[in-house]
């Protein structure tokens, strides 16, 4: 693992998404849901340093209101925890 795969890694977890093996020569990864595995995405290994925690943060809104993310609502509820006074205003 790349110190950018690593990055990509703890940047999706912290809303509740996996990063899974690589799906095309080790340069895109599916995104899985890490509450009941489903596939909600995939990300390039070629992003600039904290380049994937700006992508997660600017789509923080995004995940707490269930327009990104698994429909078992695993990435609301991980936003919740996460920062929950953010999450309240991303319900309005």
């Amino acid at each position: 693992m790349t110190d950018i795969v690593d990055e990509i890694r703890q940047a999706y977890a912290a809303v509740g998404i996996r990063l899974d093996q690589p799906a095309t020569y080790g340069a895109y990864y599916r995104l899985l849901c890490a509450g009941c595995g489903r596939m909600v995405g995939n990300v390039g290994d070629k992003l600039l340093p904290s380049m994937a925690q700006d992508v997660v943060t600017a789509q923080f809104d995004l995940y707490a209101s269930g327009l990104l993310g698994c429909a078992c609502g695993h990435q609301r509820d991980a936003t919740r925890r996460l920062d929950p006074d953010r999450w309240a205003a991303a319900q309005k």
